[in-house]
């Protein structure tokens, strides 16, 4: 395994579990995904109107984008790309099940352009694919080039902090020996967190991914060959670098950074800062998602209001026709995949729109497109030089009498930039509380009381993160191996015997260092802080 590059780990992973795992008649209303539009993501980063029949590329479709796509595009032409064939195939056939005819398949390797489709595009969809690259900084700066002048590229990455329990849960598959290479680790995987008590935090993060429940979902966010995440600040850095610039943040409205910049009192930061703030608290609630621009595009163009082409005329098959017609009469819901809720949509708004008219009403909606530049207020990005330091101090095992349970390293971390780092120059620990308090929206419940948001258990544990922060830094240790736990003994056999219990576990020989790593992840979430010796 040694020898296997990085592509080559996800062809394989990818060709023997194809995601996602989406019935093949599942379909989609041509006006819900109404926010894939070129038109939509044009409008939305001031490109102005886009091109009658735009250029998409699909940069590691998986099997289901393309038919997303070409719904939404009726009138684009589509080239999705993929390295893993099986993908490709599932997600042609879908699309000829659903007699979606504009859309054209190749297998294409991100890693190496010389596979890449010629030409450029008005818009380029690479959605959870850069973290799977060796070289994510060289793919990106290459798919800039394809970009036409006012293009745009919707980008999606794991973000550091509000993964942090997916990690973990990654960590302790590794530990385990469970793998994407054998067709039962995932049904093992699944029984062992499921068995896992209902207070903790691990299961309760497995329980709730929306893929768990499928073998190719358990693979792809848990027993994933190449997974890693960003900080704001690393994926600013990575954007910059590539010669781009956000256009529009694609997260719910309250996610914004403008808007959340404003509610926590962080009007003079850039957007990174801010989106780094919400993703260390834990109030990200998704993914990174941006559509960007290119940083020598034509300025900013706002267009003349018109209605957005899937609720317009032209260019609509049978079935979405009769979907609109439907609206005309009875009026309805349309979904957003920007988290903002449903559109409602009166039956007079969808009889409008027909006719080419442009409620103002709607504008905010996206229903209508143009008529309000919507340019980010905030810099974008300012590089953080200290942020590496930062990064290593989260996740170094301390040790000690009272050290923080490694277990919840990613929350101690948010508790403690304010201190450790000055130079931001960010409210003590009370006061940044009290910003959080009309916004937190903390995830604990029973029978979990703690340990989902740092939020949350600040409120819980506040005078004991108090006198830790009063504390001077504790010593490091290398690795689990130069450690020992209380009753270090007890606690490698109980590991050992839980193991046992799972016979559907991999037989392979674990170090106790590997046991002891796993006895802290398994074992210790019922404490903040941690005897470490």
């Amino acid at each position: 395994m040694a020898n296997v590059t990085k592509s080559q780990a996800m062809r394989a992973q990818y060709a023997a579990w194809p995601y996602p795992q989406v019935p093949l008649l599942a379909t989609l209303p041509g006006s819900h995904p109404f926010e894939l539009h070129v038109a939509w993501a044009w409008d939305r980063c001031g490109s102005g109107p886009a091109p009658e029949r735009p250029r998409i590329w699909i940069a590691g479709c998986g099997t289901f984008q393309p038919y997303a796509f070409a719904i939404a595009n009726p009138r684009a032409e589509i080239v999705a790309t993929d390295i893993s064939e099986p993908s490709l195939r599932a997600a042609a056939r879908r699309c000829a099940v659903h007699r979606q005819r504009h859309v054209r398949f190749a297998p294409v390797d991100l890693a190496d352009e010389s596979t890449w489709p010629d030409g450029s595009f008005d818009f380029i969809e690479c959605y959870g694919v850069l973290m799977n690259l060796a070289d994510p900084q060289r793919a990106l700066r290459a798919l800039r080039e394809r970009l036409t002048p006012r293009g745009v590229l919707r980008l999606m990455l794991y973000p550091q902090w509000s993964r942090s329990r997916v990690f973990q849960l990654q960590r302790v598959a590794r530990l385990l020996g469970l793998g994407a290479h054998d067709r039962s680790h995932p049904a093992a995987f699944r029984s062992f967190v499921r068995a896992l008590p209902k207070a903790h935090p691990l299961r309760h993060a497995f329980v709730t991914y929306a893929d768990s429940r499928n073998d190719a979902g358990v693979v792809d966010g848990f027993l994933h060959a190449g997974d890693r995440g960003f900080t704001a600040f690393q994926f600013g850095d990575l954007l910059a670098n590539a010669g781009l610039v956000p256009g529009h943040w694609f997260h719910r409205p309250w996610a914004q950074p403008d808007t959340m910049a404003e509610r926590l009192g962080l009007g003079d930061r850039t957007q990174t800062f801010v989106l780094n703030q919400l993703d260390l608290w834990h109030e990200l609630r998704g993914n990174f998602v941006v559509c960007a621009r290119r940083a020598d595009a034509p300025p900013r163009e706002t267009r003349e209001p018109a209605p957005h082409p899937a609720f317009g005329r032209g260019g609509h098959g049978p079935r979405h026709r009769l979907h609109l017609e439907r609206l005309r009469w009875f009026g309805g819901r349309v979904p957003s995949r920007t988290g903002s809720g449903d559109v409602v949509l009166r039956a007079s708004d969808a009889r409008s729109l027909r006719a080419g008219a442009a409620p103002d009403h709607l504008r905010e909606s996206g229903i209508v497109l143009g008529g309000v530049d919507r340019a980010p207020r905030l810099p974008f990005h300012a590089p953080w030089s200290r942020e590496p330091a930062f990064l290593a101090h989260a996740s170094a095992l301390r040790t000690g009498r009272r050290a923080p349970n490694p277990l919840y390293a990613h929350l101690f971390a948010a508790f403690e930039l304010p201190q450790r780092h000055p130079e931001l120059a960010l409210p003590d620990l009370d006061a940044w509380m009290g910003r959080w308090l009309p916004w937190a929206d903390p995830l604990e419940e029973r029978p979990i009381r703690f340990g989902l948001t740092p939020y949350a258990t600040l409120q819980r544990f506040r005078t004991n993160i108090a006198e830790h922060l009063t504390r001077g830094d504790l010593p490091v240790a290398h690795g689990y191996d130069a450690v020992r736990l209380r009753h270090d003994e007890t606690m490698l056999a109980r590991v050992r015997s839980l193991l046992r219990e799972h016979g559907d576990l991999p037989a392979i020989e674990r170090s106790d260092a590997a046991l002891r790593e796993l006895a802290v992840l398994l074992f210790t979430h019922d404490t903040l802080f941690l005897p470490i010796e």
